[in-house]
């Protein structure tokens, strides 16, 4: 697998007339070597010329590693922390074919990284990596879906076992740590990102921090969190109403987002743009009067990372392609009241769409009524 990646990858760098490829310690580099190394403040710099072999630049520590895991040829250099990167990256980049086109991951390139390149390829021109890698990424094969798949299934089997506990009184950030428990118990890897738990008014913040305040009788509870399988991430939010019966508001906040959700999952077909799914969900929104409070895009794409492509909101018309992996997630956010949000995991399918997430999608209340 890893080997056809490989060339994929020399196809593409090909095709965009781009000599090398240099990448860290990241979600790319993983993809193309199934081997997750930590960014950390040595210096690591893979690269994947376009007609020869990967050189990579490593710390010593990390070669035993590569020797044991890597899935295919390359030429290492190492260095020692006594004696700096600085020789161990003159001798790589000696060994790498002649470099004009030095394609960066401009998202996530260091400076560190970047000058010692600037250094020893002083005529070089450095477009973007994320446009190749982009391309190899977003269309997810029948063993990224099943992984994802597997990681919805962990994180709404630990989202049941924490809401079905909780009552009123309960704190944002105890609600975070039990969910965090749960997935681990759950047969969770790593946390996709730090749970976003918000109660009350605090819920209209879409990306809020868990804090101290109690969650009370009558609160919105927002829930956004997620696990990873196989370095594959699922990334769910349900929204919930705390202790009693939500008032008219509220409950008609939550049906317009339930619709907006609904009508977008429907637009995910092969040949639609994003644009078409953010549309949907926005337009279903709007009808309900809640347009004007649901100011963010309907999804991103997901995948090794959380956030990648494709973005899925207005302006996007690349066609959507059997195999890519993206949510959505409309929402609605009333500083006063609070915030409403209902995500889930699609793939595109032949003949339209799977929804990876299936965790109850109807208003449910929580927590012990009075």
């Amino acid at each position: 697998m890893f080997t056809k990646r490989l060339d994929n990858l020399r196809e593409q760098l090909k095709a965009n007339e781009v000599d090398c490829l240099a990448l860290l310690p990241g979600a790319n580099l993983r993809y193309l070597t199934g081997l997750d190394f930590h960014l950390m403040e040595r210096a690591f710099i893979a690269c994947f010329p376009a007609d020869a072999e990967p050189v990579v630049l490593m710390p010593s520590l990390e070669v035993s590693k590569w020797e044991a895991d890597a899935p295919f040829p390359a030429q290492v250099f190492s260095w020692e922390d006594t004696d700096g990167p600085a020789e161990a990256m003159r001798q790589a980049a000696q060994a790498l074919p002649e470099v004009h086109q030095l394609a960066v991951e401009h998202l996530r390139m260091r400076v560190q990284e970047y000058k010692m390149l600037q250094r020893q390829f002083p005529s070089a021109v450095f477009p973007v990596a994320e446009e190749v890698m982009d391309t190899l990424r977003r269309r997810k094969d029948a063993a990224e879906v099943a992984s994802m798949r597997r990681a919805c299934q962990i994180a709404e089997t630990a989202l049941e076992q924490v809401v079905s506990g909780l009552s009123p009184g309960v704190t944002e950030r105890e609600v975070a740590n039990q969910l965090l428990i749960a997935l681990l118990e759950a047969g969770g890897e790593e946390v996709a990102f730090e749970p976003i738990v918000l109660g009350g008014p605090k819920s209209a913040q879409p990306h809020g921090t868990p804090g101290e305040r109690p969650i009370e009788a009558g609160d919105i509870l927002l829930i956004d969190f997620g696990t990873t399988v196989d370095g594959y991430a699922s990334d769910i939010t349900r929204t919930f109403v705390m202790g009693r019966e939500p008032d008219e508001q509220v409950r008609a906040m939550y049906e317009a987002v339930q619709a907006g959700n609904a009508a977008g999952r429907a637009a995910c077909k092969p040949g639609a743009a994003p644009q078409d799914v953010d549309r949907a969900a926005r337009k279903a929104i709007e009808e309900r009067g809640f347009g004007e409070l649901f100011f963010h895009r309907t999804g991103h794409g997901l995948g090794l990372e959380v956030h990648e492509s494709p973005s899925i909101m207005e302006g996007v018309e690349q066609p959507l392609e059997v195999g890519m992996t993206f949510t959505v997630e409309p929402g609605v956010y009333d500083s006063e009241i609070g915030g409403i949000r209902i995500e889930d995991n699609v793939v595109i399918t032949e003949d339209g769409a799977e929804s990876l997430t299936t965790f109850d999608r109807e208003l449910r209340v929580i927590g012990d009524i009075p």
